[in-house]
């Protein structure tokens, strides 16, 4: 008899011991939303950065998360004008949006002064990419697209932008 009270006991000592060895809780883990914020496309076409495509980095994760590497191209109305690929880190804070603005390359054979031209009116966009993020589970690869319509045009003059309560 007193073995079987051990044996019990033992048993009701050792089942809990596992499950309370998780740390932190169970941890989960979701992909970061990549979506563009704006693309700008300047009006100088020997600028260093002609064309720029600002991506908000969303983590919906309770823990903070980095990229590690950012690949992307652009389209503007059919028109292959830019890529990028490279090693860039953006930390991520937990449960926060990170807006980071990367200059592209410009592709091969896009004329100047066509590239001016995409920089005033209504142009259709397409971005597509991969993004590379660092997570407690291991690097995460997240590809996105995302396509529409952009207005671009010249940064609103100082004049045109109101000062104060009166305009």
């Amino acid at each position: 008899m007193r073995f079987a009270s051990l044996s019990r006991l033992f048993l009701a000592v050792s089942i809990p011991a596992p499950l309370g060895c998780t740390p932190l809780g169970i941890w989960v883990y979701e992909d970061p939303a990549v979506t563009v914020a704006r693309v700008r496309v300047g009006s100088d076409s020997l600028s260093s950065a002609p064309v720029l495509v600002a991506l908000d980095l969303q983590n919906p994760n309770d823990y903070p998360l980095s990229t590690v590497r950012v690949e992307l191209s652009l389209e503007l109305d059919d028109l292959p004008v830019g890529r990028l690929d490279q090693d860039s880190t953006v930390v991520l804070p937990e449960e926060g949006t990170s807006t980071v603005s990367l200059p592209l390359e410009l592709a091969a054979g896009v004329p100047a002064r066509r590239l001016i031209a995409l920089g005033v009116g209504i142009h259709r966009f397409t971005v597509t990419g991969r993004a590379e993020f660092t997570t407690p589970f291991g690097t995460r690869r997240v590809r996105f697209a995302q396509e529409g319509d952009l207005k671009f045009g010249p940064p609103p003059s100082p004049a045109s932008v109101p000062t104060g309560p009166n305009g």
